[in-house]
């Protein structure tokens, strides 16, 4: 009798193991022979559950977001206010060193997409944006619940998606320190946003 094989289970494994892989040599230099050595599989392998290279990156970078996700959600469960959640969810891929390589892959995902971007990237970051979107508008969401900010907030969504994007460009081509910029940035919009007691 045939083993049956889970295609969605093994393509994650084959990502999973080609992870290391993909955070020491970078997008740009990974070839699917590397790939399919690292993951102790042939390179036919490879093609039967990706269609190319950066369809084995997206899946790592997809496993990458899983764990941070899991991981952010219980970090900002954790914060005390809106201002705490929405500092641990802009500073926690800056500051944890685990996360520093995933960081410098995304970043130069980034860098590719810009200048090579494809269909399939477009929808990647669509996707990505999403889930950190859902995150967001929850935190907003129950800080006005609260009563801590105004109902105004929920608008600043997308904008404040813009400035996390705009941080993890300029970290890398600035060298600004994000925690600076974080902090300066949560004080200028929480004077506009909070609800002072009277």
């Amino acid at each position: 009798m045939a083993i049956i094989v889970n295609k969605e289970e093994k393509r994650r494994a084959i990502a999973i193991a080609c992870s290391d892989l993909l955070l020491e040599r970078g997008i740009g230099d990974l070839t699917i022979s590397e790939l399919a050595k690292t993951a102790g599989v042939g390179k036919g392998t490879i093609y039967e559950y990706f269609e190319n290279k950066e369809d084995i990156v997206f899946e790592i970078i997809s496993t990458f977001m899983a764990e941070f996700e899991k991981r952010l959600l219980g970090v900002v469960d954790e914060a005390a206010d809106t201002k705490a959640k929405v500092f641990h969810f802009f500073s926690m891929l800056f500051e944890d060193e685990s996360y520093q390589k995933q960081l410098k892959t995304y970043q130069e995902y980034l860098a590719i997409s810009l200048t090579n971007g494809t269909e399939q990237m477009v929808a990647f970051s669509k996707v990505c944006k999403e889930k950190f979107q859902k995150i967001l508008n929850r935190i907003i969401d129950e800080g006005i619940a609260r009563g801590e900010i105004r109902d105004e907030s929920r608008e600043l969504v997308p904008a404040l998606l813009l400035f996390e994007k705009g941080l993890v460009v300029d970290t890398r081509a600035t060298g600004v320190d994000a925690r600076i910029e974080i902090e300066r940035f949560l004080d200028a919009l929480f004077k506009l946003i909070e609800i002072r007691e009277k």
